[in-house]
């Protein structure tokens, strides 16, 4: 968990939205303070699945920062990656742990039911989301909200990582309702500028967090 503790800015990369490729985004992002990258890709064939995720698993160790892969435990394995990212239709956190017993293990969550159930199942963080519109989701309707973030924050004592709709401009109530880490796409990767954009991210969320303590 003090790998965890160290986490502010969740980066995920996203082939759709990137404007220089996913590695140079994550060598950036880390250069902007990232201490943790999710490889995300659900379409591309699986033999370039697996050269991009060694090839971020090399990144991420020459900078000691962590990579979480999404949906598969086995390819975290193979690629020696930190831990897995599992969704709500994913394999159980239990089926998970069998093949990564000591790696990290994250849930998507959407409701409180859903966040109880993680931590019971011994999750080591999870996700509440999406807190506000996003369009890398635009087909969910139902939002979470700053109120839901402080619900999860209630039911939990995991690490919480807030996601959807995030902005410059919201993180810092974001942060302030309980979420311990937050995701923000859009406002990352589909910027030109990668590295800033993380860094004003950072800086927001450890100065947030600094100051409630």
């Amino acid at each position: 968990m003090s790998r965890l503790e160290n986490w502010a800015f969740y980066f995920i990369t996203d082939t759709d939205l990137t404007k220089q490729g996913i590695l140079r985004d994550a060598e950036d992002a880390i250069k902007g303070g990232a201490k943790v990258i999710q490889y995300r890709e659900k379409t591309k064939p699986a033999d370039e699945i697996l050269e991009e995720a060694k090839a971020l698993a090399t990144i991420c160790k020459n900078h000691d920062v962590d990579l979480i892969i999404n949906d598969s435990p086995e390819l975290a394995k193979t690629t020696g990656a930190n831990g897995v990212h599992l969704g709500q239709s994913d394999m159980t956190i239990a089926e998970a742990r069998q093949i990564l017993p000591n790696g990290i293990i994250g849930k998507s969550c959407n409701s409180i039911e859903n966040v109880i159930q993680a931590t019971n199942d011994g999750a080591d963080y999870v996700t509440v989301g999406p807190v506000f519109q996003t369009s890398t989701k635009p087909d969910i309707a139902e939002l979470v909200g700053i109120e839901g973030v402080k619900l999860f924050r209630e039911n939990t004592s995991l690490p919480l990582v807030a996601i959807g709709g995030i902005k410059l401009e919201n993180v810092g109530e974001i942060v302030l309702a309980g979420a311990d880490m937050v995701v923000a796409i859009s406002a990352t990767v589909g910027l030109a500028d990668v590295e800033a954009s993380v860094r004003e991210f950072e800086d927001i969320i450890r100065d947030v967090k600094a100051k409630s303590t």
